[in-house]
């Protein structure tokens, strides 16, 4: 079966699809987009397999009848897509899947409503609702949406564009490069400063629609609980990135201050402006006690990745959306709240217990989220809609 993904989301899922000879697969990247994650790829540099160019342009945009990526798009039997992808295939007469990375199914589509939580102004405005006119009806047009979840921000979307969501596809991580450290395991003790790791880009501007577009990462919770932590006596650390999308960053410095935890908090930055690698990445999970996730209601990408390298992540995940996609349960500490997360941290404080949810993490991941299952699970998926 030949098989065309479009956008940076579905890299693993190309490599994975890829791994079944049984599939011609091919990934096509929009060149001026590719995240710094994945600068280091081997696979990016095969020609035979990734396509990478300026796909989408306002020209496209405007016109994606006539665009290479729908001509490109029409030699397969199906393409999955994310991002502006669904506007070219629709076009192409191939049938497609859109499988959203976030906004392009939350904000996108609804530019006049969403208008508060991205820039704007008038060449930005008459932009977004191109894209938008195109983006809508594409997305009605495909033969499934597939979401990592039925979380509020998607149902949401979902229903506005008068479409139910009842298939999912969970998020794949790459278990053999997001593995636990070689050998012992970190320990502390009374004396040693517990080191939580916090990834999440920062952003807790509680503007409604902020939040239902998905954009809400509650990051003040982890830092008032995080303070109440030491208030009783954790000695504990929290490391955290500063990036350039982080919307409330400045804010954050503000709050950290006032709550006298400046001390305690250390800031990393990338060596470019892109942001961490992968393996970059990997270094730090690994070298954390503890990663504190985002908490919105739903699991990003870090979850997956801190508990494949076998650590306790602290977040707050929507429980009935869990309970639907695993009803068996999961190993996220849940925290709410401020006095959540200090509960939670507290717990953590054991090194036996952060050593048993992070083995049970890693398995849990290892059973639900490993990239080759989760490529089986989508050809499944295919197969229920007729493509074999």
């Amino acid at each position: 079966m030949r098989i065309a993904l479009y956008g940076n989301y579905l890299y693993e899922l190309a490599v994975a699809l890829r791994a079944n000879t049984d599939n011609d697969v091919h990934l096509f990247l929009d060149s001026r987009t590719i995240p710094a994650c994945l600068s280091e790829e081997i696979p990016l540099r095969d020609e035979t397999f990734v396509h990478s160019e300026p796909w989408v342009t306002y020209r496209e945009i405007i016109c994606p009848r006539r665009a290479k990526l729908t001509k490109e798009f029409s030699a397969f039997d199906v393409i999955l897509t994310t991002d502006l992808g669904p506007i070219f295939a629709a076009r192409s007469g191939t049938k497609y899947v859109f499988i959203p990375g976030g906004s392009d199914l939350t904000q996108w589509p609804f530019p006049i409503h969403s208008r508060s939580t991205r820039p704007h102004g008038l060449r930005r405005d008459i932009l977004e609702l191109i894209i938008a006119a195109r983006l809508r009806p594409a997305i009605r047009s495909s033969v499934s949406i597939w979401t990592s979840g039925p979380w509020s921000p998607n149902r949401l979307a979902a229903g506005r564009l008068g479409l139910t969501l009842d298939m999912f596809l969970l998020q794949m991580v790459d278990t053999d490069l997001f593995s636990p450290s070689a050998g012992v395991p970190r320990q502390t003790d009374s004396s040693e400063s517990l080191t939580i790791f916090h990834p999440t880009r920062i952003a807790f501007e509680s503007d409604p629609r902020v939040v239902e577009v998905g954009g809400y990462m509650g990051n003040d919770i982890l830092f008032r609980g995080f303070a109440q932590a030491l208030q009783r006596g954790i000695n504990a650390r929290l490391v955290l990135i500063d990036r350039k999308n982080s919307s409330d960053t400045e804010v954050a410095k503000e709050l950290i201050e006032d709550l006298g935890i400046s001390d305690h908090v250390e800031w990393l930055r990338a060596k470019t402006s892109e942001g961490f690698t992968w393996r970059e990445m990997v270094d730090h999970y690994r070298a954390c006690d503890i990663v504190a996730s985002e908490f919105s209601g739903w699991t990003g990408l870090i979850s997956v990745e801190a508990a494949s390298c076998g650590k306790p992540v602290i977040t707050w995940v929507e429980e009935d959306a869990m309970e639907r996609l695993h009803p068996e349960g999961h190993p996220f500490v849940q925290a709410k709240d401020d006095e959540g997360v200090c509960a939670a941290i507290s717990m953590l404080a054991d090194a036996d217990i952060r050593r048993s949810i992070g083995e049970s993490s890693r398995s849990w991941v290892l059973a639900k989220h490993e990239r080759g299952q989760v490529a089986r699970t989508c050809e499944s998926m295919l197969a229920r809609l007729g493509f074999t």
